[in-house]
């Protein structure tokens, strides 16, 4: 269990039936990633019998992760080098590179989930911008947010980024124009979405101009069952909400703002890609078997690929499983079953599913059960 301090005390204490927590709860982990190696219920880690492409997470959030996007692989293997050449240890803070692998990850809602991802039209962002500008009393920050939309309507929005994240700049001073743009947000009343969710933000972590940059991305509320596409370079943040996660078995993470944790923003510019565009949703295939719902995420990677087994009470189904996966249960206690081997399988639990494995029986008995199986795609 991850306990960062964006975590929630209780969405993952609801999900498992767990007692409430007193502490921020964020990430379950169930993978062969070094740093946090998932171990079987005799003891043995996961990492001795395979090595697998993928990680599955479940995650908590009550408020907002860090603005950050995930290398390619040539950066990853690039930046791992040289910060290994320069002897920075692997759980020294200043690390940025933990691996020399890239970091595509796909999340599919459990609850209603807020997320930031991607640039926005840079004209809509223009408009936040003009809108906060009539809201400052300061005749010089007034005149830079003007500047800063009219760059943003050439196009130029590299060059906003630049400017909000330089911190040589005026938005990361202390008690600078970061601080004074947001009193001014608070004062107004404002309902504009982007603007509370970027003084949200900002409230958590003040004079920080992630908060800012936040309105150059698009916001969205995934419902439970919709999955969200993050490719290496695409800018992101999750906001709230419960969701599971799978990725490329990597832990690298360059941050540009809204954390207590490195923030390296030069080495941030380099991966991202500043293209906007509209949220990369997934839209799964969904088939019916046998009264089993059967929906198949499969993003544009070679890492990866997620299904969802939703089971009525009472149902079976049996799936093939010729490579190693994870199954997570999220609903509902059912049961895995291969040959003479069984295993329950219950909201939060973790199974890992050998790849020589040919038949494999799902089933539910009093309950509706869902589990997700991760696997190659």
């Amino acid at each position: 269990m991850k306990d960062y301090a964006w975590g929630s005390t209780t969405l993952l204490s609801e999900l498992t039936a767990a007692p409430a927590s007193d502490t921020p709860q964020a990430e379950m982990w169930f993978g062969t990633h070094p740093t946090t190696p998932t171990l079987l219920a005799d003891g043995t880690a996961l990492a001795q019998l395979v090595d697998l492409p993928y990680l599955v997470k479940l995650l908590a959030a009550a408020q907002p992760l860090s603005i950050q996007a995930h290398p390619t692989i040539e950066h990853a293997e690039a930046g791992f080098a040289a910060e290994n050449a320069a002897g920075i240890e692997l759980s020294d803070p200043r690390r940025t590179y933990r691996d020399a692998n890239h970091k595509p990850e796909m999340l599919v809602a459990l609850s209603d989930f807020t997320a930031m991802t991607g640039f926005r039209d840079p004209d809509f962002a223009a408009e936040t911008f003009d809108q906060i500008a009539q809201m400052v009393d300061d005749a010089e920050l007034t005149s830079l947010l003007i500047a800063m939309a009219k760059r943003l309507r050439a196009g130029e929005l590299m060059a906003v980024f630049g400017q909000l994240v330089n911190p040589d700049g005026p938005f990361w001073q202390p008690d600078g124009f970061t601080a004074e743009i947001f009193d001014a947000v608070q004062r107004s009343g404002t309902e504009d979405q982007y603007l509370v969710n970027a003084l949200e933000a900002a409230t958590i972590h003040p004079n920080d101009p992630g908060a800012l940059v936040a309105l150059l991305m698009n916001l969205i509320t995934l419902a439970p069952g919709e999955a969200l596409f993050i490719p290496s370079g695409t800018i992101h943040a999750y906001v709230a909400g419960l969701g599971l996660e799978v990725m490329a078995t990597s832990d690298n993470v360059i941050r540009g703002g809204l954390t207590v944790k490195h923030v390296d923003v030069a080495e941030l510019g380099k991966v991202v890609d500043f293209t906007p565009g509209a949220p990369p949703i997934i839209t799964p295939s969904v088939r019916t078997i046998d009264d089993v719902l059967v929906t198949r995420f499969t993003p544009p990677v070679e890492d990866f690929a997620l299904t969802r087994y939703d089971l009525p009470a009472g149902s079976s189904l049996t799936v093939t499983a010729t490579t190693p996966r994870i199954a997570v249960g999220t609903s509902g206690t059912g049961m895995l079953t291969s040959g003479r081997d069984q295993a329950v399988v219950s909201p939060g639990s973790g199974i890992y599913i050998p790849g020589d494995v040919h038949s494999l029986d799902l089933s539910a008995q009093d309950d509706d059960v869902t589990i997700f199986v991760a696997s190659r795609p």
